[in-house]
């Protein structure tokens, strides 16, 4: 699993490569918590599950990052882990997760809101056996 930061002008952004498209999806919690937090947790004893649809796989990296944006600073649950499935189905996809965080904690070193998830710039892709992705959050 690969997470690179991307240089943006006015927002911030990264890249994303995994062997599967869990693991994409996996990643990009990963890439949305080193954006909010120096020390994020890395998994924890509290869970939650998630369900998402959508029609194409932008649509559902940009809706899966947005629910953890909410979890984190409407909820304060910092998922440090998730388990991802994602399933083609008629007319889209599919994305079911467990997540494994613990409440926000200010020992996470909290660096800013993240308003959202953006469709600029946003691409997902398969290119040689791997899964890459790119994408720009709203700071």
């Amino acid at each position: 699993m690969v997470v690179k930061p991307l240089d943006h002008t006015a927002d911030v952004g990264f890249l994303l490569e995994a062997e599967s498209l869990e693991g994409l999806f996996e990643a990009a919690l990963k890439g949305l918590l080193q954006v909010m937090f120096l020390f994020p947790p890395e998994g924890g004893s509290r869970r939650r599950r998630l369900s998402l649809e959508a029609e194409d796989l932008e649509t559902l990296l940009v809706r899966f990052l947005n629910e953890l944006i909410y979890l984190i600073q409407t909820k304060g649950f910092v998922p440090g882990k998730a388990r991802v499935r994602v399933q083609k189905e008629a007319g889209g996809y599919r994305l079911t997760a467990t997540l494994w965080g613990e409440p926000f904690q200010e020992s996470f070193g909290f660096q800013g809101e993240v308003k959202s998830a953006t469709f600029h710039g946003l691409q997902v892709s398969r290119e040689n056996g791997a899964w890459k992705a790119q994408v720009i959050l709203d700071v």
